[in-house]
């Protein structure tokens, strides 16, 4: 959480991708037999729903994965911020994935395919307010900022580097 410059407080809730990749099974139905869509139904038709449902051909089609992630974690956001949760004015997603990572980029959603080239692309366009979901690569959130910038984060650095060994190429 953190105060904004026009005195806002703004929570971002953090998903840190690391080598996920999806098969683009259809997860409506828990191992269980439940219905998923019963879950969140609730949530997916209400007037102030996080999602741009003009654009989303079916409710379904969000129940693949990364998307089903996608809409619990901007659910989740929503509901945050209308309860104004630890004071938030707003609350918002914060998606961090190596871009080297290409099998997590897929759209495993058939229903989907059609709105963009990469999983986060087509949540961009789904999410309706577009800070409340914001994408971007390890690289470039990191780079050189904490070698140039804060050295007393160097051992940090070196794990980073060490488990991504391609950013020291960017």
């Amino acid at each position: 959480m953190f105060e904004r410059k026009d005195k806002k407080r703004q929570v971002v809730l953090i998903e840190w991708k690391y080598t996920e990749s999806y098969n683009g099974n259809f997860i409506k139905y828990a191992d269980s037999g439940r219905d998923r869509t019963e879950i969140y139904r609730h949530l997916f038709d209400k007037a102030d729903c996080p999602i741009n449902k003009d654009i989303l051909p079916s409710f379904d089609f969000l129940f693949y994965e990364p998307f089903y992630q996608f809409m619990r974690q901007q659910f989740l956001a929503n509901e945050m911020e209308k309860a104004h949760e630890m004071g938030a004015d707003t609350v918002s997603v914060l998606h961090i994935a190596p871009a080297h990572n290409a099998d997590f980029r897929k759209v495993t959603s058939p229903g989907l395919e059609k709105l963009g080239e990469s999983a986060t692309s087509i949540w961009k366009k789904l999410v309706k307010d577009e800070d409340r979901f914001i994408s971007i690569s390890i690289e470039n959130l990191f780079g050189n900022l904490l070698e140039t910038q804060l050295p007393e984060m160097m051992s940090w650095v070196e794990y980073i580097h060490a488990r991504y060994q391609w950013i020291r190429e960017q």
